[in-house]
């Protein structure tokens, strides 16, 4: 309370308007700047090292690092499972192979013959089932590009698809199916329980960009996420060629990945910031959809915009939005993007944690800086104040504040006015001195003004005595011809009213004394004059008249 006292707001901006600020307020105000301003840079700087603020940087340093496992693991994952599709597609080629020979038969003969068909389906169920059990997958199946059904509206092929009914952790081992697809023989054959689900032969349109996406030595293939059908479940494919002696394409095989497994595989964990969700996405048709570690975002209606930003990015899925990063891997021809993220509700309030951190420590830094600088004043402001008074008082005790350049100032003041007090005297007596001087050059210009006066009087008499003696008629014709002269002889006739001499009119037009001579008889000949002597008396006559003229 006392230091808010001490500032006394309303009075401060009175003083403000009317006195300006006092050097003790001065004082506390720039301390208090400068030691909010330090404050202020370090706070800022050890935020943007991250110390202060963990949402806006450990957290994406945490983010990133999650990032780079993830994106690791996803691979290698990737390529476990694709190594077990392309071992499985072996032991196929060479079961579908082995089983042709025996029979005699081609693969193109097994068109439009079920029981072939069924026959093969039955070898190669164990091979299904076997490579369902090994592999770390929700399901497996293949399918030829064949069909015991040519004749349907929808495009079949024939195959085998198995599917578990329930993951409850990554070892899938002696679950039962929740999906069967195949011949109807096969399944009775090997004690299946048929579902709602069941088909006799599947379709898809893959086998349309079969031969592009297996091009340029491309061993595998992953699918975006797509919906199974006739089930509420999203999976996604890894797909793998069935290839014939001749090497052509006659079918695919591969396993399948649903939510479920992936949200099992991936599961959230837990960091300083709460649980984190990992995601891999792909854009398909124009818009993003992928497979996420939490069930909250792998729904069938859930649509997804992933927007960049400028060290986060922001995944808005209508209803809820997530904040963290993305970074893009190849699994095999295509381009995906693993994600790592928080929800941003989450994100947002230790954000909000670390705002208040920093609101704090500031707040802390200001007070103890208004502190410091009260003390500071109390310490060194007010001796120098009262100093000020008792100069002002002339009342100096003599004694020193100890600080050495305060001192100094007040001792360099003294001298000062020591010295101000003598040059004042020698001022008030040079004074006097040039008052006294003023009044002597005011005499004397009284006596000269005096003298010139008389001599006016006697110049005015000698002209009109000189005019007595010139002739009207000579002077009259000596004005009127005035204007007959050239430029080079006015010249000539106005420096001899100067004063100039013969020889110096010649160094000054830079002409011969002949020259000028010729001058002179043009001059004499042309005003009606004799001599240089009446020429000056006409002038002169002439110069007095025009200016009793002027005065007039």
């Amino acid at each position: 309370m006392k230091i808010l006292k001490y500032f006394a707001f309303p009075s401060l901006v009175h003083q403000l308007r009317t006195e300006g600020l006092s050097m003790r307020r001065r004082f506390t105000f720039y301390v208090f700047s400068i030691i909010c301003l330090f404050a202020a840079v370090i706070l800022i700087l050890l935020n943007l090292f991250g110390i202060l603020n963990p949402a806006d940087r450990q957290i994406m340093n945490d983010l990133d690092a999650r990032l780079t496992t993830c994106s690791e693991r996803v691979e290698h994952d990737c390529d476990e499972l694709a190594a077990c599709a392309i071992s499985f597609a072996g032991q196929l080629e060479h079961s579908i192979q082995d089983h042709l020979t025996a029979n005699g038969k081609r693969f193109a003969d097994l068109k439009n013959d079920p029981e072939a068909l069924n026959a093969l389906q039955s070898k190669l169920y164990d091979s299904v089932y076997l490579n369902m059990q090994v592999a770390p997958a929700s399901g497996a199946f293949y399918l030829l590009n064949t069909t015991a059904n040519s004749q349907s509206e929808t495009t079949l092929y024939s195959g085998i698809y198995l599917k578990y009914i329930n993951l409850c952790s990554e070892n899938t081992v002696n679950n039962d199916f929740s999906m069967y697809r195949g011949s109807f023989s096969t399944g009775k054959e090997k004690g299946i329980t048929f579902h709602s689900g069941w088909k006799n032969e599947s379709s898809t349109a893959f086998f349309e960009t079969c031969d592009t996406v297996f091009s340029d030595g491309t061993y595998f293939a992953l699918s975006p996420v797509v919906e199974i059908p006739d089930t509420w479940e999203r999976a996604r494919y890894i797909y793998v060629p069935i290839r014939d002696y001749n090497d052509t394409i006659i079918g695919v095989c591969g396993f399948e990945i649903t939510d479920l497994l992936f949200q099992l595989t991936y599961q959230a964990t837990e960091s300083p910031w709460g649980s984190e969700i990992y995601g891999l996405l792909n854009e398909h048709n124009g818009t993003c959809s992928g497979q996420f570690s939490s069930g909250r975002y792998n729904r069938t209606d859930s649509s997804l915009q992933l927007k960049k930003e400028k060290n986060s990015c922001l995944f808005d899925f209508g209803t809820e939005n997530c904040v963290g990063l993305t970074s893009e891997i190849l699994l095999g021809k295509e381009t995906f993007t693993v994600a790592v993220m928080l929800p941003k509700a989450q994100y947002d309030r230790f954000l909000r944690k670390g705002q208040l951190h920093f609101i704090l420590i500031f707040l802390i830094a200001a007070i103890l800086a208004a502190i410091c600088c009260t003390v500071l004043s109390q310490k060194y402001v007010s001796p120098i104040l009262k100093k000020i008074e008792q100069v002002k008082a002339r009342e100096n005790d003599g004694r020193q504040l100890h600080i050495r350049e305060i001192d100094d100032l007040f001792a360099f003041l003294e001298e000062k006015d020591t010295a101000y007090e003598q040059q004042l005297t020698e001022l008030e007596q040079a004074k006097a001195f040039a008052e006294e001087e003023a009044r002597k050059a005011k005499e004397e210009y009284e006596k000269a003004s005096a003298k010139y006066d008389l001599a006016k009087s006697e110049i005015d008499r000698l002209a009109e005595k000189h005019k007595e003696e010139i002739v009207p008629e000579d002077y009259q014709f000596f004005v009127e011809n005035l204007g007959t002269l050239t430029p080079a002889e006015y010249r000539v006739y106005e420096l001899y009213l100067s004063g100039k001499t013969a020889k110096q009119i010649a160094e000054i037009l830079h002409i011969t004394e002949n020259t000028l001579k010729y001058h002179n008889r043009n001059i004499y000949s042309k005003l009606g004059i004799s001599s240089r002597k009446q020429l000056l008396r006409f002038a002169a006559l002439k110069q007095h008249i025009d200016g009793k003229e002027d005065w007039t």
